[in-house]
């Protein structure tokens, strides 16, 4: 298959949200650092441990370093914003990677704390699906810690399966296999798709 096919559809878009908002999705970049730092370090210490399978209160130098620098052809990072006051607002960020045979894509996310429970988990959780089906994925994963609930509800909301994960009690794995017909339907580029909350 060509390197064309592997384009990624709508890397920025705009999408509704609870209560009127929006959210624009879009790519992070070599310039995010600073801002992706900062909203890691606003999460409560609950959320940036169920995020990150562990305590830490910000990314390490060359972790910060990757994600602004992703190949963005088989990685991507992408921060959810709204307007506040006139001012931009990270409310959100999700990355996800292929596997090498680009049949399994792997994601985690994360919203910040005053933005939980208005469906934005729920808005990236479907576009990370529609990504990963337009670029050829069959399944859609993702480790999440067991004690993490509110991650585990989503999961079930949006169709995923909960497994064991056999080497690490702490973890369970969700899974969803996307369905053919995301993939049959979009021979190269995509149109944006509205998403409802």
């Amino acid at each position: 298959m060509s390197t064309a096919a592997y384009s990624h559809p709508d890397l920025a878009g705009a999408l509704p949200a609870a209560a009127g908002a929006w959210v624009t999705l879009r790519p992070v970049s070599r310039h995010d650092g600073g801002v992706l730092q900062a909203y890691i370090r606003a999460l409560s210490w609950e959320s940036r441990y169920n995020r990150f399978l562990g305590a830490l209160n910000e990314l390490p130098a060359a972790e910060l370093e990757r994600v602004t620098h992703l190949d963005q052809k088989h990685e991507l990072a992408l921060l959810a914003e709204t307007r506040l006051d006139g001012a931009s607002l990270v409310v959100a960020e999700t990355r996800y990677a292929f596997s090498r045979d680009r049949r399994e894509c792997e994601f985690a996310l994360s919203v910040a704390d005053a933005w939980h429970s208005k469906g934005i988990g729920t808005l990236l959780v479907a576009d990370v699906e529609r990504r990963a089906a337009c670029l050829g994925a069959r399944r859609l994963v993702g480790d999440v810690l067991r004690s993490n609930e509110p991650m585990k509800a989503l999961a079930r909301k949006t169709g995923f399966a909960l497994a064991d994960i056999p080497r690490d009690a702490r973890l369970v794995r969700i899974v969803k296999d996307l369905a053919p017909s995301w993939r049959a339907r979009i021979p190269g580029s995509v149109p944006s798709l509205p998403i409802a909350a």
